[in-house]
């Protein structure tokens, strides 16, 4: 069994506008670094250190990593493109509340499989999560506890596929709820069919989560 240290990068301006950052580029604002500070204290607190951290290539999660590991002094980081956050094709830039109202059919028609969610010149959350296997388990397989440093909604699909269940569909636009920016989950694999099959979900549909993007970066 591994331990993965899920952790979600510092916060940029587009958390606190509840707008969907998708595959874009945009820096950690004050409170992101303010984040990273919280994260670093969390993992000094629970005596926890990462053998390697892999990181998705966007600047708020390569600096997460980054001041992370030099926290650590000696820890590695690496950037994996196969992290890289969800596309969210034209849905990106746009608030959360406005692409409900503007695209409903997509949540309807994902109701009981929402993996198959695809925004529109985009990727489905199941297309996202085909690509990690490979990387993911070869990580599995050579440590005992590393990191991921990712947005959301890619740490919803890791956290779910670890965890053999699939996500809530009222949240699928920005990750669900979450205890905070550090999760530890412990696993013996990344499978991908327990994160496209609904049979883990009642009628397909985990409970709604009531997520926000500020509270589920």
């Amino acid at each position: 069994m591994s331990k993965v240290i899920l952790i979600r990068p510092g916060r940029t301006d587009y958390d606190a506008q509840s707008r969907l950052l998708g595959s874009l580029e945009m820096p950690m604002n004050d409170r992101g670094l303010e984040d990273v500070e919280a994260i670093i204290r969390q993992l000094q607190q629970d005596g926890v250190r990462p053998e390697m951290i892999y990181t998705c290539p966007c600047d708020p999660a390569c600096s997460t990593a980054r001041l992370i590991a030099e926290s650590l002094k000696g820890t590695k980081v690496r950037q994996l493109t196969e992290l890289r956050n969800v596309n969210q094709g034209l849905w990106q830039g746009l608030p959360k509340e406005d692409v409900r109202r503007r695209y409903p059919r997509f949540f309807r028609s994902g109701r009981e499989k929402p993996h198959t969610i695809c925004p529109p010149e985009g990727e489905s959350l199941g297309e996202a999560c085909e690509r990690l296997e490979k990387a993911l388990n070869k990580a599995i397989r050579r440590y005992d506890v590393f990191a991921v440093v990712v947005p959301e909604p890619m740490a919803t699909v890791i956290r779910c596929t670890l965890q053999h269940r699939c996500p809530d569909v009222d949240d699928c636009l920005c990750g669900e709820v979450h205890r905070g920016p550090v999760e530890y989950i412990l696993t013996d694999g990344f499978r991908s069919e327990a994160f496209l099959s609904s049979e883990h979900c009642d009628n397909g549909v985990v409970p709604a989560l009531a997520a926000s993007s500020e509270n589920s970066r």
